[in-house]
C-alpha cells in the first residue's frame, strides 16, 4: 500500500508540477523579422469572461505583459490609453504615436481555478496580431496558450501563465 501511495505521489510530482505553454504561429511574416528600431503600439483587449464570471482588468494585464515582452526587443513601447473598437482605429493610433507596429491582442480564454485544492488547472489563451502601422498589413498572427500545473500548493492564475510564452513569442519575431 505504501509503495502505491509513494508511486502515485511521484507521478503527480513529475507530471503535474509544470505549467504547459503553446505558441502557435497562425500566419507567417512576409517581411521576416521585425525591426528593433521601430516602436510598438499595443492595444488593450476587452476584459475576459468565463461563463458568467467577468475578469475585470484582464485586458490591461495582457497588455502590460505584452509591453514587458516587447520592451526587451523594441526601441520603444507605447500602450493604448483605452480599448478601441476596430483594427483601423488601432492602426491609426499607432501611426499617430509614430510606431512602426500595431499589436492587437485578443483574449480567447481566461479561466482561473483554485488549483491548490481542486486539482483543476487555470488556463489562458490569447491571440496576438502584429500589423505594420504604415500599411495596416498583417505581419504576424499567433495563438498563445497556457495551462497551470495540476498539482500546486499555491493558487495559480491565468496572468501567471503569460510571461514565459509571450517572451518566447516576441523573441521569435525579432
Amino acid at each position: 500500500m505504501r509503495k502505491s501511495v509513494f508511486l502515485a505521489l511521484c507521478v503527480v510530482a513529475l507530471f503535474g508540477c509544470h505549467a504547459k505553454y503553446q505558441v502557435n504561429n497562425l500566419a507567417a511574416s512576409e517581411i521576416g523579422r521585425l525591426d528593433r528600431r521601430k516602436a510598438v503600439y499595443i492595444a488593450i483587449p476587452i476584459d475576459a469572461s468565463y461563463g458568467s464570471k467577468k475578469y475585470a482588468g484582464s485586458g490591461q494585464i495582457v497588455t502590460q505583459e505584452l509591453a514587458n515582452a516587447f520592451s526587451r526587443a523594441a526601441a520603444r513601447v507605447q500602450i493604448a490609453e483605452k480599448s478601441m473598437a476596430t483594427t483601423e482605429e488601432v492602426v491609426a493610433a499607432a501611426a499617430r504615436a509614430d510606431a512602426g507596429y500595431a499589436v492587437i491582442p485578443t483574449i480567447a480564454h481566461w479561466e482561473q481555478r483554485a488549483t491548490e485544492w481542486s486539482g483543476r488547472p487555470s488556463r489562458m489563451a490569447i491571440r496576438v496580431v502584429v500589423l505594420d502601422a504604415a500599411t495596416g498589413k498583417q505581419v504576424s498572427s499567433t495563438a498563445v496558450e497556457g495551462r497551470s500545473r495540476i498539482f500546486s500548493f499555491t493558487s495559480t492564475s491565468p496572468e501567471s501563465l503569460l510571461k514565459e510564452p509571450l517572451a518566447t513569442y516576441v523573441s521569435g519575431i525579432y
